[in-house]
C-alpha cells in the first residue's frame, strides 16, 4: 500500500488538533462531523494508495 502524501498527513494532523479543541469546549456536533471527515479522507486515501500500481 501506499504513503500518504506529506500535505495531507500534515493536514490530518491539523484537523485533529482542531477536533481536540472542539471537544474540549464541548462543540460535540462540530467534532462528531470533522471527526467523520477525517476517517472518510483517511479511508479514501488508503483505498487510493491500495489500488495504485507501481
Amino acid at each position: 500500500m501506499g504513503t500518504m502524501p506529506k500535505t495531507l498527513a500534515w493536514l490530518i494532523v491539523i484537523a485533529n488538533v482542531i477536533l481536540i479543541g472542539l471537544v474540549l469546549t464541548m462543540h460535540n456536533m462540530a467534532a462528531m462531523i470533522l471527526m467523520a471527515a477525517i476517517m472518510l479522507v483517511d479511508a479514501l486515501n488508503g483505498l487510493w494508495g491500495a489500488y495504485q500500481h507501481h
